[in-house]
């Protein structure tokens, strides 16, 4: 059975741009889901660690603001 990646948090050493993911499903989806490169300045070499709980709670609380209407 397909499970979805675990919280995943990207870090562009040459910049500083930061963006934890929350995968809901095993299809990864470019540029939500996963990154192979800085959208902020095209770096390639991304790097990648586990999520930490706060980073997790963070990103959660952002995407569950962004689909709340008012």
């Amino acid at each position: 059975m397909p499970m979805p990646p675990l919280p995943r948090t990207f870090i562009c050493p040459q910049c500083g741009w930061q963006r934890t993911t929350t995968p809901a499903s095993d299809a990864l989806r470019l540029n939500i889901d996963w990154f192979y490169r800085c959208p902020v300045c095209q770096h390639t070499e991304l790097e990648t660690r586990p999520a930490s709980r706060t980073e997790i709670m963070r990103a959660r609380l952002t995407q569950l603001l962004r689909n709340t209407r008012f």
